[in-house]
């Protein structure tokens, strides 16, 4: 089934123009499917699942989080998960403008399972379905370690204290060298403050 690719931005939480990336079939989508990202990741790194969808008939919407890919905002950082949901809401909102009436499903992966849990917490009466997979619901580090980031936080905010190896997300040696050569990804670290409102969002979920 052909498709038609858009790329566009909105206007979320503190004014940032976020991103996003969406793949619509010709024929009349029968639902539709938002995903959202998780770190060292955008919403471009999932053309290759969206364009699945598409083929059987549902239209798609991936994001990119504040700070990341080619949305606006500090790099990797934010101060509560709560932006993160704001940019989740906010493309949810258009694809429901764009779609009314039609099925709409939230996809999660990894930290975008955080993300996308705490969204669909708050807002369940706005989806028909929840996918998370992968989901981070632990950051990987020892308890210690995390109460000592929490700590972090609040004086050293924007001190790198989580930098993932993208050898670390596949074992297909082509998609890592993908990963590798990407620049919306490159030199990605997450800073104290960002690791402690994730942290946060577990420990709640």
């Amino acid at each position: 089934m052909p498709q038609t690719v858009r790329e566009n931005t909105f206007e979320s939480a503190g004014g940032l123009k976020i991103f996003f990336r969406s793949w619509r079939p010709d024929a009349k989508p029968r639902a539709v499917i938002v995903i959202c990202h998780g770190v060292n990741s955008h919403g471009g790194q999932y053309a290759w699942p969206a364009e699945q969808f598409a083929k059987l008939g549902c239209a798609v919407y991936a994001l990119d989080l504040r700070g990341r890919g080619k949305s606006e905002g500090e790099r990797f950082y934010v101060e509560h998960v709560s932006e993160y949901v704001s940019d989740v809401a906010g493309t949810i909102k258009i694809a429901k403008s764009e779609h009314p009436g039609l099925p709409l499903f939230l996809l999660g992966h990894s930290a975008g399972g955080v993300v996308s849990s705490t969204y669909t917490l708050e807002n369940q009466a706005e989806l028909t379905g929840f996918i998370c997979e992968s989901f981070a619901f632990q950051v990987p580090a020892p308890g210690f370690a995390l109460a000592a980031i929490k700590g972090l936080s609040h004086i050293a905010p924007r001190l790198p204290v989580l930098t993932l190896k993208n050898e670390d997300f596949s074992r297909d040696p082509k998609a890592v060298a993908a990963l590798n050569s990407d620049p919306l990804i490159a030199r990605e670290s997450q800073p104290a403050i960002t690791v402690a409102a994730l942290v946060r969002a577990d420990e709640r979920l």
